[in-house]
């Protein structure tokens, strides 16, 4: 994915969290983050890059991962989502079960019609 619809879908994201509910206002969100409104605003329009630590804070403000603020969700199967977030609360203990039940399923069921 380029940088460029990367950081779209991070401002897309960043709007709807904005816009859920009350609490989740700009001003709170800068308070939170310890930025001014206006870095706020101009990271939806395009005028600023948040740092990789802004996102962080954001992330942690909204109570979501990094990561769940860059998932296209417009683009890709809502299943994708919760099948990722159900995944990442697992303990990395149980990840090697689910790849190699992954693996097992992948020669046992028929190849999907790509036509």
């Amino acid at each position: 994915m380029n940088s460029i619809k990367t950081i779209t879908i991070f401002r897309k994201n960043l709007l709807a969290l904005l816009n859920q509910d009350e609490q989740s206002s700009m001003r709170n969100l800068s308070t939170s983050i310890g930025t001014s409104d206006s870095y706020i605003q101009k990271i939806i329009t395009s005028d600023a890059n948040p740092s990789l630590d802004k996102i962080d804070s954001i992330s942690e403000f909204f109570d979501v991962n990094s990561w769940e603020l860059f998932y296209d969700a417009e683009n890709d199967e809502k299943e994708n989502l919760a099948t990722i977030q159900l995944l990442n609360r697992m303990p990395s203990a149980m990840l090697p079960v689910v790849k190699n039940y992954i693996e097992y399923l992948q020669q046992e069921l028929p190849p999907e019609d790509e036509s």
